[in-house]
């Protein structure tokens, strides 16, 4: 069998997986569309004029929705992964598949692929709903830079993922461990703060990590009043970063057996 047809059955193999989660799918799907439909009611119509980077007024409902997009997907990258990665570690899943014949790289290339398809499915169902809930505007000839964003951004999210799940020893700690340093992320990368400078010690603690580069990269992806093609060289750069930094200690740290096992 070739290693393409291989990928694809891994990659429908994991997507069946995270699709019967009821957790998993609360927390991809339900709750950044939760957030998007809270804050675009709460904001509704209203515009901030202090956007760091921007001199101009910028509807608070482009804002979220960017947000949201960035969340959406750290949601299916970050933490399913995390938490996809720690449990089956100890069913003792992971090495049982170690010890077949499929390829390692098929396995973790196929389980960034689905988190990435996953990614993409869900900004557009946000960009949807914040287009016609909230009459945010589609970002048009912005668009190939929203889906290199997306991309980056994505991959960035879910190598980093492989290390991290590394760190959570058992199962049960892999949900709170992975929702918790997400959400401290992006209260600490302005998420739930639209058009909210943010004091400059907590700007250069949350310029250390890919969060904050991919909500403002996104951001001006949406944004109706950027001239040029919207990309944020960069913000991307800072996130590439991110995901050779993810692949290298995968490499060298990533545990197939569970906790204890030699």
């Amino acid at each position: 069998m070739s290693a393409v047809r291989v990928l694809r059955r891994e990659v429908g193999c994991a997507s069946r997986v995270m699709l019967r989660s009821p957790q998993t799918l609360f927390l991809v799907v339900a709750l950044p569309v939760l957030y998007l439909v809270i804050f675009g009611a709460i904001f509704s119509g209203e515009e901030v004029n202090d956007v760091p980077g921007r001199s101009w007024n910028l509807s608070v409902s482009v804002i979220m929705t960017a947000s949201v997009v960035v969340i959406g997907v750290v949601s299916a990258t970050f933490q399913s992964l995390t938490m996809t990665l720690a449990q089956d570690r100890e069913r003792g899943v992971l090495k049982r598949l170690r010890s077949t014949p499929l390829p390692s790289w098929v396995f973790f290339t196929a389980q960034v692929l689905t988190a990435l398809l996953v990614s993409v499915a869900l900004a557009v169902l946000v960009t949807g709903c914040g287009a016609l809930a909230f009459d945010v505007a589609l970002p048009g000839r912005r668009t190939p830079a929203a889906l290199v964003t997306l991309i980056v951004g994505a991959l960035s999210c879910s190598l980093v993922a492989l290390p991290f799940s590394v760190l959570v020893r058992r199962s049960a700690a892999a949900l709170p461990l992975a929702f918790g340093v997400s959400l401290g992320l992006f209260f600490l990368s302005g998420n739930f703060f639209p058009g909210k400078a943010l004091p400059d010690p907590v700007a250069s603690v949350a310029d250390i990590f890919p969060v904050r580069h991919f909500f403002v990269a996104m951001l001006t992806a949406f944004d109706p009043h950027t001239t040029g093609a919207g990309f944020e060289w960069d913000n991307l750069a800072v996130l590439g970063g991110w995901a050779v930094a993810g692949a290298l200690l995968a490499l060298r740290w990533f545990r197939w057996a569970p906790t204890g096992d030699r």
